[in-house]
């Protein structure tokens, strides 16, 4: 009798684990989905480029420079990456630019943030091969890196569909 009873606090437990995770989960989506930048970053990030040497060092240099411009500081850009950097996953502090395959059907670029506490932490920008090239993909790819979401504002650099992006940047 006494193993069914602490059997079913143990499950009891294990629920409220279970959904406690899930509604945090879902207070995070929403969050982010009603804030056009629900995260910063505390210092300037770094960008490296793990894609390869392929990847078209202009397109991503006038990309930090329409955000610099824009007020949004970039630490540095590095095109050439040591092997072991390009090993990690994510490095905190660091934007890293990778090639994809995995993308859904007629998504060209995807970027994958990493926040703690409201701070961005890391992020990594996937691209379809040959995508960086599209005229303003880095600029909207790395607008989501520095922490900002979609915006449906036809010209607005953050409009997630291509043909309605622009060049023109504002807050909401």
């Amino acid at each position: 009798m006494r193993d069914v009873k602490v059997s079913r606090v143990l499950l009891i437990l294990l629920a409220s684990l279970i959904i406690g995770f899930l509604l945090g989960l879902a207070m995070k989506y929403r969050y982010e989905a009603s804030m056009f930048e629900p995260y910063t970053w505390k210092h300037p990030p770094a960008i490296i480029n793990c894609y390869g040497p392929d990847f078209n060092e202009y397109q991503i240099k006038r990309a930090i420079n329409y955000w610099e411009d824009n007020g949004y500081p970039i630490g540095f850009y590095e095109h050439n990456p040591p092997n072991s950097v390009c090993d990690n996953s994510w490095l905190e502090g660091f934007i890293i630019l990778r090639r994809t395959r995995s993308l859904p059907a007629n998504t060209i670029a995807s970027t994958k943030r990493y926040s703690r506490y409201f701070e961005m932490k890391g992020a990594i920008i996937y691209y379809q091969s040959g995508s960086f090239n599209l005229d303003l993909i880095n600029e909207h790819e790395l607008g989501h890196a520095l922490g900002f979401t979609h915006i449906d504002e036809p010209g607005h650099i953050m409009h997630p569909l291509y043909h309605k992006m622009g060049r023109e940047f504002w807050l909401p």
